[in-house]
């Protein structure tokens, strides 16, 4: 399950499609100056600077590849020994 919020989630979605939709990407900075621009704050209550939108945009793709991933469980035989 996500432990992130909607505010989060919002975020990260955002600063992903700034990032990864166009033909020449947008840079950290220019991403913090259009989100203050827009009045949106950090989670904290901060307005934006670079390294928030990095550090949203990092965690974020660490948190989606590690949701996304499959897990390799293996059973094996459980070892029954007696105990004396």
């Amino acid at each position: 399950t996500s432990s992130y919020s909607d505010y989060q989630q919002f975020l990260f979605d955002k600063i992903k499609g700034l990032k990864d939709d166009f033909l020449t990407p947008i840079g950290f900075r220019k991403i913090s100056q259009i989100f203050n621009e827009e009045g949106l704050k950090t989670p904290r209550g901060s307005p934006f600077k670079n390294n928030h939108v990095h550090s949203i945009y990092k965690k974020g793709l660490i948190r989606e590849e590690r949701m996304n991933r499959k897990d390799i469980v293996e059973v094996s035989q459980p070892i029954i020994e007696e105990l004396n």
